[in-house]
């Protein structure tokens, strides 16, 4: 028993380490100096194990483009390319394209036929030259990416998968516009080769202008899974940061609550002169930020103040009847900050899940002066306490004449028990772009012991003293 003590106490005094975001590597394209590609859209990565072979990849997507001999671009390509990483070295595992773009992608054994389907929202264009929105599915076997279903005429901006009428069945959730240039909420199902269109909701009943961003988790325990739509309402110009749970219960989607904000009155102009708006969510997550038990919703997005864009995330909580903001960071680092992408994980073990966000900073006319202060990527990893959202750790970088982190993604990519932070997107050489894929990592936190430990271990002395007490009583007797 004294041994054991001994060993417990031990381990108590290790101190808590923290340090800075580590870069680990840095990939770019095979377009690099002779073309383009871009990795825009906010939720145009993916961090998982795409093949069932144990391991996460990193899978990508965006716009490429070659610049031929007489100096014009090629039609523009839809790359999707699946990445590992080792520890050491970034390898490209898998790549296929066609003639169009990605915008968001995702990933999750739809049809629960045991393989992971892999989903793409983008443009497509045919052999007649013709342009139009579409949803693909693929899978990963042997290292191809082969195509199973495809589906045309709806515009996706962003992709999740759940069950959400607890019937047995994943749906296959996405929003984006319409024909008529309406944004809508589309339930999807997957039967081997065949994408079904099961549901499709306009979303002019919440005021929706521009649906941004899709998820769903059972936000109060109640056993029912709710659908949070981001976007912004009312005309850009005067664009309101919007947050809506829905619930589909197999024959109708419900509206349960929309919430919409601005920081001030009036519109910003882009870095490039034209309109910017006011406020916009582009990301919404869930997950449980504070170990209560209870999952918090997470919104990112952009904000007007009058003078400057900034950055904005907020925590809300839903508790069945009321959406109600728990939290909210705002910050401008320069003229434009925009928080574009999100993503939700343990990133430096200390048992509770960061918020990591991804964007850009940028100084006004930016776009239009080359010679000026050249547009930095963010990256910043925050908590939330259960009352305050705190930041941790935050990196800037620019890369040749710019940068821009659209993206960002966490896993354990090189299966050494610690998830990795991932960033891509765009940055900018002599007019054109590549993705500057980063991969970064956070020092492992030592898990702080409860407070109650001190009392156990002394009962444990008290048990071991009491117990060779009797010993020797019964000894002696």
């Amino acid at each position: 028993m004294v041994c054991l003590a001994s060993f417990a106490l031990g381990i108590m005094a290790v101190a808590a380490q923290s340090g800075g975001l580590n870069l680990e590597a840095e990939q770019n394209w095979d377009t690099y100096g002779v073309g383009g590609t871009c990795v825009y859209g906010t939720q145009n990565i993916f961090v998982g194990d795409l093949d069932g072979d144990g391991a996460s990849e990193i899978m990508t997507g965006g716009l490429a483009y070659h610049i031929t001999q007489n100096n014009t671009r090629t039609v523009s390509e839809a790359p999707l390319k699946v990445w590992t990483w080792n520890g050491q070295n970034v390898t490209l595992k898998a790549s296929t394209s066609w003639n169009g773009t990605i915008y968001c992608l995702y990933a999750a054994d739809v049809d629960q036929d045991g393989k992971v389907d892999i989903l793409c929202g983008g443009s497509f264009r045919n052999e007649t030259g013709n342009s139009t929105s579409s949803l693909r599915v693929l899978n990963l076997n042997n290292g191809l990416l082969n195509l199973e279903a495809h589906y045309e005429g709806i515009r996706v901006n962003s992709i999740f998968v759940s069950d959400v009428d607890k019937d047995g069945t994943n749906d296959l959730l996405t929003v984006g516009r319409s024909v008529s240039n309406s944004s809508q909420l589309s339930i999807w199902h997957i039967e081997g080769n065949e994408l079904t269109l099961v549901n499709s909701l306009p979303l002019e009943e919440a005021n929706i202008t521009s649906a941004n961003t899709v998820y769903a988790s059972d936000l109060d325990n109640d056993g029912t899974v709710e659908i949070m739509v981001g976007g912004y309402a009312d005309s850009l110009s005067n664009s309101k940061g919007l947050v809506s749970l829905w619930r589909w219960n197999g024959q109708e989607l419900k509206l349960e609550t929309v919430k919409t904000w601005q920081l001030a009155e009036g519109s910003a102009k882009t870095i490039a002169g034209g309109v910017q708006g006011n406020t916009v969510v582009y990301n919404v997550k869930a997950a449980d930020l504070d170990k209560d038990g209870k999952k918090e919703m997470v919104t990112a997005g952009s904000t007007f103040d009058g003078v400057n864009v900034n950055g904005e995330i907020k925590v809300w909580r839903w508790n069945g009847s009321g959406l109600m903001e728990l939290a909210s960071q705002i910050w401008a680092t320069d003229y434009m900050t925009e928080a574009k992408s999100i993503a939700l994980n343990d990133v430096n073990g200390d048992g509770k899940v960061e918020i990591m966000e991804s964007g850009i900073a940028a100084a006004e006319g930016s776009f239009n002066n080359p010679e000026g202060i050249h547009d930095r990527g963010e990256l910043k990893v925050f908590s939330y306490n259960g009352t305050s959202i705190v930041l941790e750790e935050s990196k800037a970088w620019t890369f040749d004449e710019g940068a821009c982190a659209w993206n960002v993604g966490s896993g354990d990519v090189d299966n050494d028990g610690v998830a990795e932070i991932i960033t891509v997107g765009c940055s900018a050489l002599k007019g054109q772009c590549d993705p500057d894929m980063r991969i970064w990592s956070l020092p492992v936190k030592q898990q702080a012991y409860p407070n109650y430990l001190p009392y156990a271990i002394a009962g444990l002395l008290i048990f071991a003293g009491t117990s060779s007490i009797v010993y020797v009583y019964l000894r002696r007797k």
